[in-house]
């Protein structure tokens, strides 16, 4: 089972996505096979694209075909993939749904890591439910078992850790854990992992006031995810971009970021505003 993109957390009030991964496959599919693996390949095309709902239709069409054939790391694969996308569409209760099946088939397959990222995606669940405490405990019980196993799982649990306590009002050991998980996704090199790293940064510096430190953090995220073609990514950079813009009283700048996140939450299907963002119109707008 080959990984595509990398999981990111994102930006003010956690946002946490796991990348959509692909069946491998034996050298000669069944019919069955053939069927899941065409849906599960369409879904990553129409990812690429940012076009998320119809990715999700078709990993969730993936998935019945998967059962159909009862082949449990495609279902595992779908379930996963699945609740990332619930998650990046705002609908919890469905990617609370598929992250718990995940888990559980996980478990039948005594799969560790896709068992973790099942967790990490409950985690996430928990942050936008406003259930901090549980998410804190989730992202510290994640962190403590991915260190010394998988960098990026790594970051992607400090981020979420970050989140928590930033939403707890643990502001020093928020920035403490996002501070570490800078170093280790620049480490890393994948431009969307720090993309989003650098947004959780600046979300928490606009909640301390430094509009600066944020401004810088966000130009950089928004060139990285730009580069990425990382469009659900590029319209939280831009929203947030937008707020600093306006604090610093440069409100057509602030009106033409907002257009333009607007534009690209549209052809992703992603709500509006986003949850978590404040996104209150520039002075004269």
């Amino acid at each position: 089972m080959g990984r595509w993109a990398g999981w990111a957390a994102r930006i003010a009030g956690g946002w946490l996505l796991i990348g959509l991964t692909a069946c491998g496959g034996p050298a000669a599919l069944t019919p069955l096979q053939t069927q899941y693996q065409r849906e599960a390949e369409r879904a990553l095309r129409y990812h690429a694209r940012g076009e998320l709902l119809a990715a999700l239709a078709a990993c969730q069409e993936s998935l019945r075909w998967a059962e159909i054939a009862d082949d449990r790391p495609a279902m595992l694969t779908q379930e996963l993939n699945i609740g990332a996308l619930a998650l990046t569409l705002g609908d919890w209760a469905l990617a609370e749904r598929s992250f718990q099946q995940a888990q559980h088939i996980a478990a039948a397959l005594s799969d560790a890591m896709s068992g973790l990222q099942a967790r990490l995606g409950l985690a996430q669940v928990r942050l936008r439910q406003d259930r901090f405490g549980d998410a804190q405990r989730a992202f510290e019980q994640a962190l403590a078992e991915a260190r010394g196993r998988d960098a990026v799982t790594v970051v992607v649990a400090l981020n979420g850790l970050g989140l928590a306590q930033q939403a707890l009002g643990q502001t020093p050991a928020a920035q403490a854990a996002l501070a570490e998980a800078e170093l280790l996704a620049r480490a890393q090199g994948d431009p969307r992992l720090l993309a989003a790293t650098l947004a959780n940064q600046a979300a928490l510096a606009l909640r301390t006031g430094q509009v600066e430190a944020a401004g810088q953090a966000l130009v950089e995220a928004v060139a990285l995810d730009r580069t990425a073609e990382n469009m659900p990514g590029l319209a939280h950079d831009l929203l947030l971009l937008a707020q600093v813009r306006r604090r610093q009283g440069e409100t057509r700048a602030a009106q033409e970021l907002a257009r333009q996140a607007r534009t690209i939450l549209q052809h992703t299907g992603q709500p509006y505003p986003l949850p978590g963002v404040d996104d209150r119109p520039a002075a004269g707008r």
